[in-house]
């Protein structure tokens, strides 16, 4: 079996199919096209320069080493660029081009009229490798804060290792007593090493490109899940799993809790008048405020509707209630512009403090509600504070 016919299926194989998976991450799976398109284009880019190789000795290319350096560079470029806007980098695209265009000049206007091959290999080699040592650099800080200390190592170890080929390569083509073994070799041994280290490094490149992406889309999946759509706050669901831990707490250590149940005042007004796109920008509002006045380690959440949920742990009702009024006070501040006129809200508040082991979270939820409606009825923008309720 010719070893060069099975190099070039392998290449082809490898390369095609990443190349295929970025072009369906970009149109199936919502990934960043511009970050898509830069993998799939450095995918296709790094195929056709390894293709080459296995290709010379069937085809009796000439100068093919000069044209692979090329297309490694130009798919390197790419490479980092997608990353960029994957992890959402300053770009670098006046850098990128003046590289681009310096490599494919030297290469293939000054070095292949002059037969220059190994001095264009090597500088070729050696800016490949300071560009794979920058990008692992620059990526490693934001790959850490997003996805941890283990895939920005990979990542490091990854383009590191590829950058020490480059460069020793780099420093041994000009000297070829430094080849030592690797003149050694038989010729077919030595080009499959060559292309399967390089086959596998592309794998292991694309395995971790491809594990960023899933990991990203399963956190935009849970934060989903918490979160409601429209104001970024946590949704029902996820406050009422806070909640239930904090009346564990309660029961188990005699930890105290408050909590305040919000509703925008003459909220339907607003829908029926300005329509639900002015309702939808109250909404957020209200939220950033509450959110911004909020202490640290209280939770706020939209619990449905126009109706707003925030949990004040270890807070008794003096606590509680100067919260509440320091948030309705903030809501009276807040002026939202809409077309031609500004629309001023307030709120009403009931709060319930769970200072009783005995009483369950229902019930907690139910007093609260009952002060809300109470703050409703004795003529809205108030705090009004529920006692305890003995519920069976």
């Amino acid at each position: 079996m010719d070893v060069n016919a099975v190099l070039l299926a392998c290449v082809l194989l490898v390369h095609g199919l990443v190349t295929l998976m970025w072009w369906m991450a970009a149109n199936w799976l919502g990934l960043s096209r511009r970050a898509a398109s830069h993998w799939m284009i450095a995918a296709l880019s790094n195929g056709v320069a390894l293709s080459l190789l296995p290709l010379q000795p069937m085809l009796s290319l000439t100068n093919h080493i000069l044209l692979a350096n090329v297309l490694v560079m130009l798919g390197l470029i790419s490479m980092r660029r997608g990353l960029q806007s994957f992890l959402r980098l300053p770009h670098t695209d006046v850098s990128h081009v003046m590289l681009g265009v310096s490599v494919v000049v030297f290469n293939l206007l000054v070095c292949l009229p002059m037969g220059w091959t190994t001095l264009g290999e090597s500088v070729s080699s050696l800016f490949i490798a300071l560009l794979l040592w920058r990008t692992a650099y620059d990526n490693h800080k934001p790959l850490t804060h997003e996805f941890g200390r283990g895939v920005a190592r990979a990542h490091s170890v990854l383009l590191g290792t590829a950058g020490l080929t480059f460069g020793a390569t780099a420093v041994m083509l000009p000297v070829p007593a430094l080849l030592g073994i690797w003149h050694l070799m038989p010729a077919d041994t030595a080009l499959f090493t060559f292309v399967f280290s390089h086959v596998t490094m592309s794998i292991l490149t694309s395995f971790l490109a491809g594990y960023m992406v899933i990991m990203r889309l399963v956190s935009r999946l849970e934060h989903l899940s918490h979160h409601d759509s429209l104001t970024g706050l946590l949704n029902r669901r996820a406050i009422e799993h806070l909640l239930s831990r904090e009346a564990q707490r309660l029961q188990r250590f005699n930890e105290h809790f408050s909590l305040l149940m919000l509703d925008i005042d003459h909220f339907k007004r607003i829908n029926d008048r300005l329509g639900h796109a002015a309702g939808d920008a109250v909404l957020c509002a209200v939220a950033q405020t509450l959110q911004a006045h909020a202490r640290e380690v209280d939770r706020v959440a939209r619990f449905g509707g126009e109706e707003f949920c925030v949990l004040l742990p270890h807070t008794l009702h003096e606590g509680a209630l100067q919260a509440a009024e320091r948030l309705r006070e903030a809501i009276n501040l807040v002026s939202i512009p809409w077309n031609d006129e500004v629309i001023s809200v307030t709120i009403s508040t009931g709060l319930a403090t769970a200072d009783n082991p005995e009483e369950t979270l229902d019930a907690i939820i139910q007093r609260a509600d009952q002060a809300l409606y109470q703050a409703k009825a004795d003529g809205r923008n108030r705090v009004v504070a529920a006692r305890f309720l003995n519920v069976a």
